[in-house]
């Protein structure tokens, strides 16, 4: 059987027990503690792998699994999106025994994969899941801080955080010596250390590319590894654009796409910015945008559908599409921009707060949702605010602070105009109060003045004379 029909090295050379797995050590001894504890009848917190792809955090409860002779129950964020799903599917294999009655291992793989809003409250359905699970139950995520991380807040608390280190690239290159030696392969040290070194820590990604560049061949030289084009992960976004939009064939727009250290939405947007600056003849530059569309609408299809299959096509389409499409060549240095739409969207995010805050104060006594309110009636609204006797109403009626009176007129919260207004509307807000009392205290005044003659009821005359009531 030749290396091209054989399996994928990442499944044939797996490691199968605890000490065949390399790197990490600390969070080898940090889960073997924890499996013994479970053996051992207790129920520590449920464990959360965190740190760079590919440094085997789902190899590493497969492992456990195996080792402990634990039934696995596996699950993919792209298997569990939603609310209903997590608490009919994961709820049952957490909280429930194996059919033989011995613990299962209940494995939440990529978890950093739900979505926000888009999850329908997937993060927060697992961060219960876990506060109520009798069973062990592994989580993985290659990010869990900084923004990316803020979608997992109500998981980590309810985890045990073991980190995966990215392996230093000696301890990779040895391995790849042992494969090499274990496949009859014939090769050269040097380029094993470079494979070792541009995989950037991924074990699984050095063991995919030493495969490719062995394909065809029992030996591996330094002009096999030239011809593979490996993945350079760290590329500056500059050049990864550069190669994009110079790339001749399909291979090279995907070699210029891995190399990309940014996610699959940041490069599209990229992409989307620098398209006019790029192709500057305007039949390439409509094509790329057409080829850039019909990714978008895949993209739209991965929302709707909840399919994250149509990612491989809609990275395709932004990228070898856009690159494949034209018609003339663009020689010399081309200056590429951020995404304008990124750049607009950050400076303004501290006013689309504000915005937003101004409008559910306003919502109960507007008979409004907060989207109507911001994307509608503040812009209706805007001339009144001009007037600076309806801005102190305003103030008063929905209970305004420094920033929201700076966010309606236009100035700063701690300028003189400001604290003025809202010197005023507190004055404003007290006559109010007191004039609503001022009815109420004339009533009382009123009751206690009333003569008791007027209270009395008059007497009823009496016909003694009658004997029957008909």
């Amino acid at each position: 059987m030749s290396l091209g029909q054989s399996l994928l090295w990442t499944e044939k050379f797996a490691p199968q027990k605890l000490e065949e797995f390399i790197g990490n050590p600390t969070a080898v001894i940090a889960v073997r503690k924890w499996c013994n504890e479970w053996q051992g009848g207790k129920k520590p917190k449920p464990l959360l792998f965190h740190g760079h792809t590919g440094n085997g955090k789902t190899l590493l409860a497969e492992i456990i699994a195996k080792e402990m002779n634990w039934q696995l129950f596996e699950l993919n964020a792209s298997d569990f999106r939603t609310k209903d799903i997590i608490e009919r599917i994961a709820g049952a294999a957490a909280l429930n025994a194996s059919f033989s009655g011995g613990l299962r291992l209940v494995l939440l793989d990529e978890v950093d994969g739900l979505q926000g809003t888009a999850d329908k409250g997937g993060a927060a359905a697992i961060g219960a899941l876990l506060k109520e699970a009798s069973q062990p139950v592994i989580l993985t995520a290659n990010e869990i801080y900084g923004d990316a991380g803020k979608k997992l807040s109500s998981i980590k608390t309810h985890c045990l955080l073991v980190k995966f280190d990215k392996p230093h690239y000696a301890s990779i290159a040895k391995f790849l010596e042992n494969i090499c030696d274990r496949e009859g392969i014939d090769y050269d040290q040097k380029v094993l250390t470079e494979l070792a070194k541009a995989c950037n820590g991924d074990f699984r990604s050095a063991l995919l590319d030493l495969q490719t560049v062995a394909e065809h061949s029992k030996k591996v030289t330094v002009q096999d590894l030239q011809e593979l084009g490996f993945r350079e992960r760290q590329q500056d976004v500059f050049k990864v654009l550069q190669k994009i939009f110079h790339a001749r064939t399909i291979q090279e727009a995907q070699n210029a796409r891995f190399s990309a250290d940014i996610d699959e939405e940041m490069l599209l947007r990229w992409i989307e910015e620098n398209i006019p600056r790029h192709f500057n003849q305007a039949d390439d530059c409509a094509g790329a945008f057409d080829y850039l569309s019909k990714a978008d609408l895949f993209n739209g299809r991965i929302m709707k559908r909840q399919n994250y299959g149509f990612l491989r096509y809609s990275t395709e389409l932004a990228t070898s599409g856009v690159a494949l499409q034209r018609e003339h060549h663009y020689p010399g240095f081309v200056s590429y921009r951020f995404p304008e739409m990124i750049s607009t969207l950050g400076a303004s995010k501290g006013l689309r707060a504000q915005k937003k805050g101004v409008a559910e104060k306003m919502k109960a006594k507007m008979h409004g949702s907060v989207k109507q309110i911001m994307n509608e009636d503040l812009a209706y609204l805007q001339p009144l605010f001009k007037d600076e006797k309806k801005v102190i109403e305003w103030a008063a009626l929905f209970d305004f602070d420094e920033g929201d009176v700076a966010f309606l007129i236009g100035k700063k919260a701690d300028s003189k105009w400001v604290k003025n207004i809202l010197k005023d509307a507190e004055e404003l807000k007290k006559k109010l109060f007191l004039e609503k009392r001022k009815p109420l205290q004339g009533l009382r005044s009123e009751e206690a003045q009333l003569p008791e003659e007027e209270n009395e009821r008059p007497k009823l005359e009496v016909d003694k004379s009658q004997t029957r009531l008909f």
